[in-house]
């Protein structure tokens, strides 16, 4: 694991803020992988974060911006549902900068040079931003394919990664274009890494850690990570559910018995909440916690009818001022700008999967590139 020294400040000559950038281009990774309703934005946090890091490389010079994202999981083929038409206008909204993304052609080097020569005809005064179409369009992303790469740092000067949120995944545009390129983290990036990295290193107690959503086999290791560090490790949403239906579960629980919290009822058959006894039982841990990690909201919060339960610990965490809070999750981002709780909890960082991955394994393969 990387020390909290090696991450950029501006006193490093290798941080964004001292590389020389005039009249470069410029590939970035950002994640603008946001949730989208009826043809509209309805969570565009992940692309406002980016906004610092972009208009800094404009300011200091670059020639023209290629911007990399994916967005949901077309599986390595076209799916005109995941094009990035609505991302792209929301960029431009929040940004006020016209940004040119050629429609998807199948041969990835003809793309290429198409988003190269997109903007041939301007002036070279004239700054540009591009953007690649939808990433997970071609099969070569998530094989982190070499030709995919090369195809993608084609033409460019530097590679800047923006996207801690997904800097877990070993994909082409990760850290296959990054180890062909100068590498340099973006500004929300570097500042996600110091605040995970504090977190972890925190050893302040009480602590609680409270994990939401699904899928317990991809958080097994995370909960064995956080059973070394944290006092209390509440338990909600289908995630618990599922752990108490695991197949080793009477192993599991004989082991963390003594920090894992679970529901002791739901709200309603299908268990879409837990119940307002268990939510208040979880909120007197948090309030005299003073370390607190949170990711995943308790219950089908998108319902009104199954949001009591996730409402409960939101105000929990927003309300106990004292403790150094991390939250992490798209929903749990939704979730707090729904109750407009997002600037009332502490940090919160743009990624999920990614935070507790990195807290699981202490290092995370979009940060190894950069050398963290």
């Amino acid at each position: 694991m990387s020390s909290l020294q090696s991450y950029r400040t501006s006193q490093d000559s290798l941080a964004l803020e001292n590389i020389d950038l005039a009249d470069k281009n410029v590939l970035v990774r950002v994640d603008f992988n946001c949730p989208v309703e009826d043809g509209k934005v309805t969570n565009n946090y992940r692309i406002q974060e980016s906004l610092r890091t972009l208009e800094f490389l404009k300011e200091k010079g670059a020639r023209k911006i290629t911007l990399l994202t994916h967005f949901e999981r077309p599986e390595g083929r076209y799916a005109p549902e995941f094009s990035l038409k609505i991302i792209k206008e929301e960029l431009e909204k929040l940004w006020g900068e016209k940004v040119t993304c050629p429609p998807y052609e199948p041969d990835f080097y003809e793309y290429s040079k198409k988003i190269s020569n997109s903007m041939s005809h301007v002036s070279r005064s004239i700054f540009q931003v591009c953007m690649w179409e939808n990433t997970r369009f071609w099969p070569g992303e998530e094989t982190n394919d070499s030709m995919f790469a090369q195809a993608l740092a084609e033409g460019q000067d530097v590679f800047v990664n923006e996207a801690f949120s997904a800097s877990h995944r070993s994909h082409s545009s990760i850290v296959g274009a990054a180890k062909l390129l100068p590498t340099y983290a973006g500004f929300r990036l570097a500042e996600e890494a110091r605040e995970i990295y504090r977190l972890m290193n925190e050893t302040r107690t009480p602590s609680v850690a409270i994990v939401g959503g699904a899928k317990i086999e991809t958080k097994i290791p995370v909960l064995r990570a956080l059973s070394k560090n944290y006092d209390k490790i509440i338990l909600g949403g289908k995630v618990s559910i599922e752990y108490v239906g695991t197949q080793n579960f009477a192993s599991l629980h004989e082991e963390w018995m003594d920090k894992i919290e679970l529901p002791t009822g739901y709200s309603d058959e299908q268990k879409f909440d837990i119940d307002e006894t268990s939510a208040l039982h979880f909120a007197e841990i948090i309030k005299l916690a003073k370390k607190i990690l949170w990711n995943g909201p308790v219950g089908k919060f998108e319902e009104p009818e199954f949001k009591k339960g996730s409402e409960i610990i939101a105000q929990a965490v927003a309300g106990n001022k004292k403790a150094f809070r991390l939250i992490g999750g798209g929903d749990t981002v939704e979730l707090l700008e729904e109750l407009d709780l997002q600037n009332e909890v502490g940090f919160v960082s743009t990624g999920g999967g990614a935070m507790l991955d990195y807290i699981a394994n202490g290092t995370l393969p979009g940060l190894e590139t950069l050398k963290y």
